[in-house]
This record gives structure tokens, C-alpha cells and sequence, in this order.
């Protein structure tokens, strides 16, 4: 005996919410894999930044420690700013 269209309209869309649901979490789970890889690679430059002013303030040697210092200065200027930048990001991103 065949199913009554009722139920097969209510089985359907059951399957269907299920289906939309899975593909939504499948969807945020890439966007925070996403997020994750980004923060990773520009945790990477900063670091390629800070390593490069390490070896640039000790070519500099000690006949410019003002340099050094303002040098110093800049690039922690610098690196607060897009620190401030990237909070502002991720709040955006969870909020």
C-alpha cells in the first residue's frame, strides 16, 4: 500500500531542512577554516616583518642606536596598528 502524499510532503521536507542544515554547518566550518588559515599566514608575515628589523637593527651595529630606536619605534607602530585592524576584524567576524 503506497504511502499517503502527506507523508511523503512531510518526509521531503524533513530531508530537505536536514540537507539545508548539514550544508549551512558544512559552510561555517569553512569559513573557520578559512579565518584560521588567514590569521596563520599573516602571523607568518609579521613574523617575516619582525625578523627582518631584528637583522636590519643589528647590521645597523652601534653607530646608530638612535636609528635603531626609531627604527624600533615604527615597527611598533606599525605592528599595533594592524594588531588594532585585525581585533577590529574578528570582532566583526563573531559578532
Amino acid at each position: 500500500m503506497p504511502a499517503s502524499p502527506t507523508t511523503d510532503t512531510y518526509g521531503s521536507i524533513g530531508f530537505a531542512i536536514s540537507g539545508i542544515s548539514q550544508l549551512s554547518n558544512e559552510i561555517e566550518t569553512l569559513a573557520l577554516q578559512l579565518l584560521v588559515e588567514k590569521r596563520a599566514r599573516q602571523r607568518d608575515l609579521q613574523r617575516d616583518v619582525a625578523l627582518k628589523a631584528v637583522t636590519l637593527l643589528a647590521e645597523l651595529g652601534t653607530q646608530a642606536r638612535a636609528a635603531d630606536l626609531d627604527l624600533l619605534v615604527t615597527f611598533l607602530e606599525l605592528a599595533a596598528a594592524e594588531a588594532e585592524r585585525e581585533r577590529s576584524r574578528w570582532g566583526e567576524a563573531a559578532g
